[in-house]
């Protein structure tokens, strides 16, 4: 079968490789060097270059110019000839600095073509250009013309380092000198620098002819004279007579220049007289380009002439691409047809072959499919046992977190007594190894996710300066107890970066550990951020002054289960390996830099933007995100910060509902709370549904795994019924995977604490939830005729407080309106409805309705002109004096009085 495939393959690459031809295949390169482009009388020659290639398809052109520079225009002479040019185009820019460089050229054998300007000397192959000396002769004679042999003439001359300039002028002079009643003064061209001198010169002198080398500079002094008052008689004469707007044919035309003689570019007949010297042919060395005078005689039918070369320049162009388009045609139909001869003999063999091949592929299928159900079943078995290894996982963490609760919580409760005296330190030291073991949970299931290929991230953008910055102060207190100097700098304020919060916070906390693990007391840890714009990444570096490690340690630091000479992975072999895993899910790199007794340096480099991470992976809202619980991202703090809470102030304004099946848990958090709160249990799901629809508390703590039932099922229920929905919900759980986590917020949630848990934070979330839904609901409510209740506004009750105080607003100059308008639009029976508007906003349907009612009364009375009596029936009373009696029990005034003194009224 190789052998076969190998023999195909060989006549498929022969007749391929004989019957495809170059689309464009070029024998000579030549190369021109021009003193610039920005002209057009230059882009002219070009263009007429290229036109004339279409009659010598073997010459292709390598253009450089040097804008005016003589040093780069040699520079670039000697490219071309390292490019292997075989003959070069030349117009140089002066002639002494140009003259080494292209005799050099001409001695390597490479024929050199001088366009338009001449060096001096003769070692150059040919020369083409117009007889700048008689062109400079054939203007003194048309002065002398226009002058009828007596006036005062000036002379713009150009640099005479340029030998077409120093020609002109030199023919101009040695014809004009024969004419003694002409007097001719010199004034340096306009282009050079000259101005002042020219300004002088038509000031003190009346001047019948002003002569300028080029028709530029010729435009250029009219324009000058004319804004002086002085270009009045006087005719201006130009050399080049290119066509276009704002040229020398158009000039001549708008009776700016009195005459433009011709200066014919010759790029056309330069690539003739190449292609004669490369295919050694007879050709002419010195090729003389005819000048003419146009003035205003000639001027309309040279430009007529012009503008039909154009065309026809046009024309040969199109032709040129359609003949090449033809050619290319040709040859895909001759290279299709070696093709398809050499497919239907392929296609024989093959036909053959395959025939010969049916039956060993029909005995080797059934064998493949014996074969891949073993696979399949063995892939199943590994699937199953993969699964079952991380069901096992979770199961362990659940039952290590529980215990580890009713650890943690109660050595923190003691540590905030006064009394404890010898045995604080005890205390301490059960806490911190409490702590740790709980990073080693957590630590172990993240890295079964990453190995079992479970483990994701969600990133979201945010300040990345002020989360790292959060992360550093979590270390101060421990670092000014060792006396270590941790220091953090960064080059901006903020750099936003997309990552993973959670994620990127462990790979910081174990850095940072291990810094202050192995660096001594009166060392330094420091902490840097850079923002790298144009690598597009930004780099953080944790580097510290401690032991370091040796090459061997270097060398796997990064290595799972590798335990060094320093024990740096704290004690597993996993903590910086998952690091490493973390950084690498973020598509960054970490790397290390130690030396043994000086310290450490570790470098994390994070991808700038999001393009490289999946749009499942990305969380275009903070809202969206879920942070895990950062009080247990302690680094062995014995202390910890004291809480304001005073047990015996006894405050039951609010009810907490706790679902919770671990009864020892469950009687932690009562004994707890109850000093604040009046406090409800419950110990499964429907127990605890049944008990909030009952009690209606102002708050929930629901764990989410009961007994093998799932605590999103209380969420889920109560939070889809609008009658219960405004409750707030706090997650409590053993629970660390981020998908439950997202799924429970997604339910409705409003807050999600793991376990093990500090009491203080828990604590401190619920007050601030309450407070924060009394903000919500204040904002909803108006008057308010007495203290309210504390409830949150989930979007679910925003649409009802939205829609309520919508019907309430649209019918308040309605006295018939009441309750039973609002429980049939709203779709509630009238006692839901007013145990909802209870809940949610603090006091009854009607007194909510007079209390809007009164309100508006307020308004009107200080922002119209209408009567009391019109005012009370706009906002709904059918008497002016029930409306005057409400209004003083409400204010403390009556509405006539108020109108003569709002700042009297009680509210």
């Amino acid at each position: 079968m190789m052998k076969l495939t190998r023999i195909v393959l060989f006549i498929l690459f022969s007749i391929v490789l004989f019957s495809c031809e170059p689309a464009n295949k070029k024998k000579f390169k030549i190369g021109v060097s021009q003193p610039t482009m920005n002209d057009n009388w230059r882009r002219t020659m070009y263009n007429e270059m290229q036109r004339q290639l279409l009659f010598h398809e073997d010459i292709e052109l390598v253009l450089k110019h040097a804008n005016h520079v003589v040093g780069i225009q040699v520079r670039q002479i000697q490219e071309l000839v390292n490019e292997d040019i075989d003959l070069l185009i030349v117009s140089p820019s002066e002639s002494q600095p140009l003259k080494p460089i292209i005799e050099s050229v001409y001695a390597k054998g490479i024929p050199v073509v001088l366009l338009d300007r001449r060096i001096e000397s003769d070692q150059y192959t040919a020369y083409i250009g117009a007889d700048n000396q008689s062109i400079g002769q054939e203007v003194a004679r048309y002065t002398y013309g226009l002058l009828n042999s007596s006036g005062r003439v000036l002379e713009l001359y150009e640099t005479p380092r340029v030998t077409a300039f120093s020609e002109r002028h030199t023919g101009f002079q040695s014809q004009i000198r024969n004419y003694a009643d002409i007097k001719v003064d010199t004034c340096r061209a306009i282009l050079h620098h000259g101005t002042a001198d020219y300004i002088d010169l038509i000031r003190k002198n009346h001047y019948d002819v002003i002569f300028s080398h080029t028709d530029v500079g010729a435009y250029l002094a009219h324009q000058i004279a004319d804004s002086l008052e002085l270009a009045a008689g006087i005719d201006f004469i130009g050399i080049d007579g290119l066509p276009g707007p704002n040229e020398g044919l158009d000039y001549v035309d708008r009776g700016i220049l009195k005459a433009s003689f011709l200066y014919p570019t010759g790029g056309d007949v330069a690539i003739d007289v190449a292609a004669s010297i490369l295919h050694n042919e007879p050709f002419q060395r010195e090729t003389r380009l005819q000048s003419m005078v146009i003035d205003a005689n000639n001027v309309k039918l040279t430009q007529l002439q012009v503008n039909k070369l154009a065309e026809q320049h046009n024309d040969i162009l199109s032709l040129g691409e359609k003949l090449n388009g033809i050619r290319n045609v040709y040859r895909t139909e001759r290279m299709l047809n070696y093709l398809f001869a050499a497919v239907t003999f392929i296609a024989i063999v093959l036909g053959a072959y395959a025939f010969k091949s049916l039956v060993d592929k029909r005995r080797t299928n059934k064998e493949l499919a014996a074969i891949n159900e073993k696979v399949v079943a063995y892939s199943n078995q590994a699937e199953e046992a993969n699964q079952q290894k991380l069901t096992f996982f979770t199961n362990i963490s659940h039952e290590f977190r529980t215990p580890l609760t009713l650890i943690l919580s109660p050595i923190e409760e003691l540590l905030e007594r006064r009394d404890l005296g010898h045995v604080r330190k005890e205390h301490n030291l059960i806490k911190s190894n409490t702590l740790r073991l709980l990073r080693l949970v957590n630590q172990i299931m993240d890295f079964r996710k990453i190995d079992v290929g479970k483990m994701q991230i969600r990133v979201t953008e945010s300040d990345l300066v002020a989360f790292v910055e959060e992360v550093v102060d979590a270390f101060q207190r421990p670092a000014q107890k060792q006396r270590i100097q941790l220091m953090f700098s960064h080059e901006k304020d903020v750099i936003p970066l997309w990552y993973d919060r959670n994620m990127l916070d462990k790979v910081l906390f174990n850095l940072l550990s291990n810094a202050m693990k192995f660096t001594p007391k009166g060392g330094h840890i420091n902490v840097k951020m850079e923002h790298n714009h144009l690598e597009g990444h930004v780099l953080i570096v944790v580097e510290d002054s401690g032991v370091g490690m040796s090459e061997v340690d270097l060398e796997n630091v990064f290595s799972r289960f590798y335990q060094g000479e320093q024990n740096r992975t704290l004690g597993t072999g996993i903590g910086l390996a998952l690091s490493k895993e973390i950084i690498q899910l973020h598509q960054g790199d970490i790397s290390v830099q130690s030396v043994k007794g000086r310290g450490t340096r570790f470098e994390i480099k994070l991808k700038t933007g999001n393009a490289h991470f999946d749009e499942s992976q990305l969380i275009k809202s903070m809202d969206d995100q879920v942070f895990e619980d950062s009080s247990m991202m302690e680094f062995d703090m014995a202390e910890i910060s004291e809480t304001d809470e005073n047990p015996n102030v006894q405050l039951k304004e609010h009810t907490l509902l706790i679902i919770e099946d671990n009864p020892e848990l469950r009687k932690y958090l009562v004994q707890r709370l109850r000093q604040k709160y009046n406090i409800v249990e419950a110990e499964r799901v429907k127990e605890g549904i049944l008990k909030a629809q009952e009690e209606i508390p102002d708050l929930i703590i629901c764990d989410l795994m009961l007994k093998k039932e799932s605590g999103h099922d209380v969420i889920r229920t109560l939070k889809s019924d609008v009658r219960f929905s405004h409750i707030p919900i706090i997650v409590l759980t053993a629970m660390a995977d981020i998908n439950e986590r997202i799924a429970g917020i997604k339910l409705g949630a409003d807050d999600y604490i793991t376990k093990p848990f500090n009491y203080n934070l828990l604590a401190e979330r619920i007050n601030t939830l309450l407070i924060s839904h009394q903000k919500l609901r204040e904002h909803y409510t108006i008057e308010l005729p007495s203290k309210p209740r504390q409830v949150p506004l989930s979007s679910l009750e925003k649409k009802f407080i939205n829609q309520f105080v919508a019907i309430v607003e649209e019918n308040i100059s309605n006295s018939d309106f009441g309750v039973n308008d609002i429980y049939q639009k709203l779709g509630l029976s009238r006692i839901q409805l007013y145990r909802k508007v209870k809940a949610v906003l603090g006091y009854s349907v009607n007194d909510y309705i007079n209390s809007v009612r009164l309100k508006k009364a307020k308004h009107l009375l200080t922002s119209s002109d209408h009567t009391v009596s019109e005012i009370a029936h706009l906002v709904g009373y059918s008497s002016a004096p029930y409306f005057s009696t409400a209004f003083k029990n409400q204010f403390g005034i009556t509405p006539t009085e108020f109108k003569l003194n709002p700042k009297d009224s009680a509210s």
